[in-house]
């Protein structure tokens, strides 16, 4: 589809994944103007009309060929405005979090090369005039979480975006072409990861391509998104492993409306949590396998696949539609089912590359193929399992430790509702693996506890030290610190 035909009289009943990004608001403002794009929750609603108008101003700030745009975005009306007036401009919008410090917010910019900054009070004048590397078809980056050590930015690109949201209509059922969101009304999509993050932003894009509204929530809170879900008949709730904790956990009897499915990502969810939930709102909670590398998911699990009891234990569910996965060992041979090593993936919306020291993406791999960092394995069925980082293996006297196995096994110890386990260091073994557990009660001695795990665990696979603590670290967006296991313990 060309702009001359959007703007022909024969109005298209779909759109096309293909450069979506950029020009999905002045694509939907012209095709259904009146459509409700965003809402917050203090009443501000915008239309895709009044939202291209809000677009429009935002993009008349940047600066004339401008390639890389840093755009400082809260979970708010104006901060969408923000991020598709970068894009409509023609430039990459390079995303900054609200509450990320002066000065790494400075470190980022600098790093990515950009032109320009956009805030709440306006662009900024050019950091680098004309030194932006960008690519012409480069549309973001988003700086990972650095769990495992500083920030990296990840080039996406639009052909990849678009490749991204195609299997995510194909994962929900859908044609692969984008929905105009018309009649029939659909109910909203809430958005409570931070814009700024690719959860975020990938939550944005995909309910306007699936055809919903979005409902724009600045934080998480339990009681406000009860509410929200009765109040909009809300019916697809996105989740991170933390809000279903608290969901499974609130303390009246309540129903959850309309919602018919409920997807958790960003983390792995404790098995013992997802239960919880489940038992109590008679809905599955279904595993979401992604990274931002990939602008989605990798893997995820079907509805129809837990209709018919197909769900391994600890499994995040199918390679999603247009991606390939093979599980290599260190020497990079790839693996028989069963067998762990590192997940290597290509396709879907895979990167461009990481961000390297002259701005310009770093190619990923070769042919394409992606080091995901992540331990796993993969079984005859074609189910996906995920063990770790390949840097959070904990080597224990030659012995391999999978942090996820042992948490797995803490995980189901009477009053053990998380737990998050990290390699300390040992002067005989080299490392020793520890673990820091979130508990309804007083723990057990230590003692207890080791007799309890040995039927789950190897000798070398029992943490030598258990501490309780009030709430696993995490990052800001939710994905666990393990380094800040090693604090808590030391603490």
């Amino acid at each position: 589809m060309t702009d001359q035909a959007t703007a022909g009289p024969a109005v298209p009943a779909v759109l096309p994944s293909a450069k979506y990004v950029r020009r999905v608001v002045t694509w939907t403002a012209e095709l259904a103007p009146d459509a409700v794009a965003v809402s917050e929750l203090d009443g501000r609603t915008w239309t895709f009309a009044r939202l291209a108008e809000e677009v429009a101003k935002h993009a008349a700030a940047i600066p004339a060929g401008a390639r890389r745009v840093g755009v400082h975005a809260g979970n708010d009306n104006d901060s969408v405005a923000r991020i598709c007036a970068v894009w409509q401009s023609g430039a990459s919008a390079v995303l900054l979090g609200a509450l990320l410090p002066d000065a790494e917010a400075e470190r980022r910019l600098h790093e990515a090369h950009c032109d320009a900054v956009l805030g709440r009070d306006g662009a900024r004048p050019a950091l680098e005039p004309g030194r932006s590397p960008a690519a012409a078809d480069e549309a973001l980056v988003v700086f990972t979480s650095g769990t495992t050590g500083r920030p990296k930015g990840t080039v996406l690109t639009d052909a990849g975006l678009g490749r991204s949201l195609e299997g995510i209509a194909l994962g929900s059922g859908l044609p692969r072409e984008g929905r105009l969101p018309t009649d029939p009304p659909r109910g909203p999509s809430p958005l409570f990861t931070p814009l700024a993050h690719m959860a975020g932003t990938l939550g944005l894009i995909s309910g306007w391509y699936l055809g919903k509204p979005l409902l724009i929530v600045p934080k998480f809170k339990t009681e406000v998104a009860l509410r929200l879900i009765d109040e909009f008949d809300v019916n697809v709730l996105k989740l991170t492993p933390a809000m279903v904790y608290d969901l499974a956990r609130w303390p009246e009897e309540r129903k959850l409306g309309k919602v018919r499915s409920v997807t958790v990502g960003t983390a792995p969810i404790p098995a013992a949590t997802r239960e919880e939930f489940e038992r109590r709102y008679g809905l599955p909670v279904l595993r979401n396998y992604g990274q931002t590398e990939f602008s989605g998911a990798i893997a995820f699990e079907r509805f129809e696949d837990v209709a018919r009891g197909r769900r391994p234990p600890g499994s995040v569910g199918r390679i999603a539609p247009g991606v390939e996965v093979r599980i290599v060992s260190p020497e990079g041979t790839d693996l028989g089912p069963g067998e762990p090593g590192e997940i290597v993936a290509r396709g879907g919306g895979s990167m461009a590359g990481y961000i390297g020291p002259d701005g310009r993406p770093q190619s990923p791999g070769p042919q394409g193929w992606v080091q995901t960092g992540d331990l796993g394995a993969l079984d005859a069925d074609g189910f996906l399992f995920v063990l770790g980082r390949v840097r959070e293996m904990i080597l224990c006297g030659g012995f391999n430790v999978y942090p996820a196995v042992v948490e797995a096994a803490l995980n189901t110890l009477p009053g053990i509702v998380d737990s998050a386990v990290a390699g300390a260091p040992d002067e005989r073994l080299g490392e020793v693996p520890v673990a820091v557990v979130v508990s309804e009660r007083e723990l057990p001695p230590y003692e207890e506890l080791r007799i309890a795990l040995r039927g789950e665990l190897a000798p070398y696979e029992i943490p030598r030290r258990i501490v309780r603590v009030e709430a696993l670290p995490r990052t800001e967006n939710g994905k666990l610190d393990r380094p800040g296991v090693l604090r808590r313990i030391d603490g």
